[in-house]
């Protein structure tokens, strides 16, 4: 029963962020997100405690650390918002272990489900992706990245490079994946945020173009909803199990 009782609050948090990702301006609400985390480690919490298992009590917590920790890696280097890390961090918890039918990893009974998860999602993105990207490419366009007027920019969008002043010069810089540190002076954007713009930079910003002292354009990242691809890479882990290690026994057993 317990698992039947996860297994359902995972698909249901999973169905609710698809659906607000792809219809409510790619947002993950966090009155989704933050009250499943909640949930999951509450009831791992007191399913163990009721076993007298000390492990199952701590399992929620450990599966929405490592989920948060991945998730979190993906973030900083500019490829997650905000909602897509508190997301894998609710299956983390609801899901931090399963069994599944088929492709059953050597660490199934560790709370490493969000890993298989996270695989599982890294793998069926990738064929959509690449075909996405040639897409963009043959209408010679940025699969990625759009020049957006500044005078057209809207609260929440991310940046793709920084535009910041230095020595009384405004100056930009592209962001390759947010790695590095960032320029140093007054930084007008930074793409390293992950909620994106604020209405005050946006002000800055267009001031900056009626001064004549930025031209009026902005490349910024083209927002992807990855709820949709994270609950597609939830579904598959449940239903198959780890796909990773299917490919893994699959070439081994090739050499």
């Amino acid at each position: 029963m317990p698992e039947f009782l996860f297994v359902g609050l995972a698909l249901f948090t999973a169905l609710a962020a698809s659906y607000t990702d792809l219809c409510r301006d790619r947002i993950i609400p966090d009155t989704l997100t933050l009250p499943a985390i909640a949930v999951g480690v509450s009831l791992h919490l007191a399913f163990g405690l009721w076993e007298g298992n000390p492990y199952r009590a701590l399992s929620g917590m450990l599966g929405a650390s490592l989920a948060f920790l991945l998730s979190y890696l993906l973030w900083y280097l500019g490829g997650w918002a905000g909602g897509d890390v508190k997301l894998l961090t609710a299956f983390g918890a609801l899901l931090p272990t399963h069994s599944p039918p088929s492709s059953v990893p050597p660490y199934a009974d560790l709370p490493l489900f969000p890993l298989t998860i996270l695989f599982n999602t890294v793998i069926l993105t990738l064929p959509f992706l690449g075909i996405y990207s040639l897409l963009c490419l043959l209408r010679g366009k940025n699969p990625f990245y759009e020049r957006v007027r500044i005078t057209e920019l809207r609260e929440g969008m991310i940046p793709a490079e920084y535009l910041y002043e230095r020595e009384g010069k405004i100056r930009r810089e592209e962001a390759l994946l947010s790695l590095g540190p960032p320029p140093s002076g007054r930084r007008f954007t930074d793409p390293r945020r992950a909620s994106g713009l604020t209405r005050a930079q946006i002000r800055v910003l267009r001031r900056l173009v009626r001064e004549g002292r930025v031209e009026d354009h902005l490349k910024v990242k083209k927002g992807v909803p990855f709820a949709p691809f994270l609950a597609v890479g939830l579904l598959s882990a449940l239903c198959y199990g780890d796909l990773y290690w299917a490919l893994v026994l699959r070439l081994t057993s090739l050499l």
